[in-house]
């Protein structure tokens, strides 16, 4: 495929190749016959799902996935995804019809889930999600026993797996994941007295299997491990992982500048000699943070420039010094590798005091998406332009 990145636009990279690394490494610390269940939602945390499927159903064996709403399970059916799909969210009973044919998997994530669905038309295949400490989606545990008559009422519908949702296993230190655990094990108890022994279990999402034994679990649910970002950016994890995505634009104008010149918004930049300002087309219409302003940088010719004055929403300038090496044309790489140099979205994290899943999924949605394969362009995202 022809390199067609348009000339001085932002755009991402996806490395294709460092998410088969990543799920590799995965996999080395999983406990044996645990299976892998892609967390795809939510356009792969910003990086796109379709592909990313794609590559990790033909090339790393991943053989169940799991999104955030039905749309986006439709969307990888459509693509040609063979594998089960699990849907983590609500769907109406229009859409509980239209998956229960297309090897679609539904969460059952509240009681009464169980009578719309004995009503609804069609054979469902679900998953039960457990709340054991996440106060968010699933059943109580104190809903089990109401829970099993509901599901032998309703013929229409069968079990194929249970799991819950680790809240702090990120946390240094905690003990809510043996709280959780203990919890969800007596849960899945239940339902095995009952006669609905479920096929799958899965609590192991990427901080709970990198910090915990999770021996009980069929299947993990790598989410942002499989992206090459930790769970916690200030913290260490055991494990090789590479950022799989880059956020690159180009230096689309060289400006000599005096002593004392104000540079951005708000004018709290003020060159200190005269020198040469860049101009660089990416800003946080495209992901960039804003609050990278004054403390975070690109890498230009394998070179880091910190950003000076204010992120705009369209571009960002640097600081290039009296004898800049720099040219119109320039690559400026703000998320990614240059020259020995690397930022990381985890790097970017730390400096907002976020998490390495926000960078991620607000890059932006409008510019062209480039995934890579062995150093070349095997697809091309044009992005949504409105």
């Amino acid at each position: 495929m022809d390199d067609n990145r348009a000339p001085y636009s932002p755009y991402v990279e996806i490395s294709l190749d460092n998410i088969l690394h990543n799920l590799a490494q995965i996999r080395s610390v999983l406990p044996r016959g645990a299976g892998v269940m892609a967390v795809v939602k939510d356009s792969s945390y910003g990086c796109g799902s379709v592909e990313i499927a794609k590559a990790l159903e033909r090339d790393g064996g991943v053989e169940i996935f799991a999104v955030a709403r039905p749309c986006e399970a439709f969307a990888l059916k459509k693509s040609g995804i063979a594998s089960p799909v699990l849907v983590l969210g609500f769907a109406t009973d229009g859409e509980l019809r239209f998956g229960a044919d297309k090897n679609v998997i539904f969460a059952l994530n509240d009681l009464s889930d169980t009578e719309r669905w004995r009503s609804c038309g069609a054979d469902i295949r679900f998953h039960l999600n457990i709340d054991t400490g996440m106060s968010r989606l699933g059943v109580l545990s104190s809903e089990i026993n109401l829970l099993i008559d509901a599901i032998k009422a309703a013929p229409n519908i069968s079990i194929d797996g249970v799991f819950t949702h680790m809240a702090s296993a990120d946390e240094s230190g905690t003990q809510t994941v043996d709280h959780q655990l203990k919890k969800f094990t007596k849960c899945v108890g239940q339902l095995r007295e009952a006669g609905l022994p479920p096929v799958h279990i899965h609590y192991g999402n990427s901080a709970a299997f990198l910090r915990f034994p999770v021996d009980g679990c069929t299947l993990v649910r790598p989410g942002i491990a499989l992206y090459g970002c930790k769970p916690d950016p200030a913290q260490d994890f055991d494990i090789n992982l590479k950022p799989a995505a880059s956020l690159i634009s180009s230096v689309v104008k060289m400006k000599k500048v005096p002593a004392g010149t104000a540079v951005s918004y708000g004018g709290n930049y003020i060159t200190t000699e005269e020198t040469w300002i860049a101009t660089i087309a990416l800003g946080y219409a495209h992901g960039l943070p804003r609050f990278l302003t004054g403390k975070g940088g690109v890498i230009i010719n394998g070179k880091p420039y910190r950003i000076a004055g204010n992120v705009t929403m369209d571009y960002i300038m640097v600081d290039a010094g009296p004898n800049p090496a720099i040219s119109i044309g320039d690559k400026a790489v703000a998320i990614g590798s240059c020259g020995g140099e690397t930022i990381t979205p985890d790097d970017i994290a730390v400096m907002g005091n976020t998490i390495g899943y926000e960078i991620l999924c607000n890059l932006g949605t409008s510019i062209d998406r480039f995934y890579m394969r062995g150093g070349k362009i095997i697809c091309h995202d044009p992005g949504v332009v409105f």
